[in-house]
């Protein structure tokens, strides 16, 4: 018999002493015992390591299988834990082995179970790799290796390895969400000037929003040191170098000449690119004249 084809149906002998085995109910299952020395065939899961390539373009790498199960049926590269290894060494080895594409771990996709006739039960643990060098091209006990659209993926017989896929990208989703982070911070900025009967606006000195990075008509949160109001409006740009800084319309209700302001303005990114964004922050002196220059 070929070793492929070794499976848990195939013992009839005791591996240490070569007596028939026999069965025996242990733990309400029946196994093969060996009569002379007990040894038991305990029939466990065999360890599989599974990798989700999922690249910038929103695409998934795919490998057309060799060998069984499965043979020739595209599925995502996976293989066998050696003795030798752990889970993350054998999803790195196999990923190159198979398509030739070094990968580095991103996170742990999850721990899953598939039911083949030639091994019994696999246990496949997934993770979600990143491609980080390699040139794609099939490699041992592959026919071929490609990376897929999202929507047009090809047939996978697998069920263990669609749910992968449905839960890597739900992973990818919830990684790359929007979130509001701080743009742009002006602050100590001193009101100029208040007018009540105007559209409900914040007016600041144009010289001052270019630093800040604002533009004309967007939102922005104020904050008033003096009295602890905050309020929500838009910006409208006042004279470059006129150093105003005017609450227009029921704003002009909530600070008076001379108060305090912090004004924040936000923007919404990919949640894995906040990291990166950087505020721009603009301090003013008494005379609204800035103190230091965007960082």
């Amino acid at each position: 018999m070929k070793k492929s084809e070794i499976s848990v149906k195939s013992y009839k002998f005791c591996p240490l002493c070569k007596k028939r085995l026999a069965k025996k109910e242990i733990e309400n299952i029946m196994r093969f015992v060996c009569p002379d020395c007990g040894w038991t065939h305990y029939a466990n899961p065999v360890p599989s390591a599974v990798a989700f390539v999922y690249n910038e373009k929103e695409e998934i790498l795919l490998i057309k299988r060799g060998v069984a199960p499965g043979k020739g049926k595209w599925a995502l590269p996976s293989g066998f834990i050696e003795q030798h290894e752990v889970s993350e060494e054998t999803v790195i080895r196999e990923l190159e082995e198979e398509t030739h594409i070094k990968g580095s771990i991103n996170r742990l996709i999850g721990v899953y179970t598939e039911p083949t006739k030639l091994y019994g039960n696999v246990l496949l643990i997934a993770y979600d790799v990143d491609p980080v060098g390699g040139k794609i091209r099939p490699g041992s006990d592959t026919l071929a290796a490609r990376f897929f659209p999202v929507k047009r993926l090809p047939p996978i017989p697998f069920r263990s390895h669609r749910m992968i896929i449905k839960d890597g990208l739900a992973q990818h989703t919830k990684r790359t969400g929007l979130i509001e982070v701080l743009k742009s911070k002006i602050t100590e900025a001193t009101v100029t000037h208040t007018q009540l009967f105007y559209k409900g606006s914040m007016g600041i000195d144009s010289t001052i929003m270019k630093a800040a990075g604002l533009v004309p008509g967007e939102k922005v949160h104020v904050l008033n040191y003096n009295n602890a109001e905050r309020l929500e409006t838009y910006t409208i740009e006042e004279k470059a170098g006129s150093r105003k800084i005017v609450l227009y319309g029921p704003a002009s209700r909530k600070g008076r000449v001379g108060d305090k302001l912090c004004i924040l303005s936000y923007m919404l990114v990919r949640t894995d690119e906040a990291e990166s964004v950087k505020t721009k922050l603009v301090i003013l002196d008494e005379r609204n004249r800035i103190k230091r220059r965007p960082i």
